[in-house]
């Protein structure tokens, strides 16, 4: 008889362990898809003029990047967006997206609504709506929606944009290329003050 629940008792430990795993590889597998970010376009910019810039836009699978004249302090790039259920997103699809455009604007209303702008389509390829494509299994959207970025801009960063399930959005990292360049100009600068530069000798 003891034996008997000594066993009984191993199983139900065993089984309780399976479902703590189970519940737990749930829970990670849902957070895990849910939060998924995929980088869609990358931008860096060099700067030309007052408040205007060439930005230098490369999608995935690109090696040479586009580029763009562009206005103003800011940058923004907006997609047509169809979110998916979130069941829908844990079981493994990920929400539709298509880039549509690229634009500078200015922080301060009175600039943008006088200073230069300029819009560049990122879709010209394509026809129709990005919705279309899912036609065939609309029960799965939850919602199709324009998605929009935007941020500063900075010559000394490199801006990644993201697809999340609910949208867009940016972040930028120091452009190491900028950088070097940067920690260069500080090294000669110590050097040509400490021994003087070719010049004064």
């Amino acid at each position: 008889m003891r034996i008997r629940v000594v066993r009984i008792s191993l199983f139900a430990i065993v089984l309780l362990s399976v479902a703590l795993a189970l519940s737990i590889f749930g829970i990670v597998l849902t957070y895990t898809r849910l939060t998924d970010e995929v980088p869609v376009a990358e931008v860096t910019f060099e700067q030309t003029g007052s408040e205007e810039f060439n930005a230098y836009l490369r999608l995935p699978g690109e090696d040479i990047p586009r580029k763009y004249v562009i206005y103003g302090d800011q940058f923004r790039v907006d997609a047509q967006f169809v979110k998916l259920k979130p069941w829908v997103n844990i079981l493994g699809m990920d929400a539709r997206y298509r880039l549509d455009r690229l634009e500078g604007r200015f922080s301060q209303i009175e600039q943008q609504n006088s200073g230069p702008h300029r819009a560049y389509d990122l879709a010209s390829k394509y026809s129709g709506s990005v919705s279309a494509w899912l036609v065939p299994w609309n029960f799965l959207v939850d919602a199709e929606y324009g998605s929009s970025t935007y941020t500063d801009i900075s010559t000394d960063d490199v801006y990644t944009v993201y697809r999340s399930h609910f949208g867009l959005l940016v972040r930028s990292n120091p452009n190491a290329a900028a950088g070097k360049n940067s920690k260069a100009g500080v090294i000669n600068g110590m050097f040509n003050w400490l021994f003087g530069s070719e010049k004064a000798q």
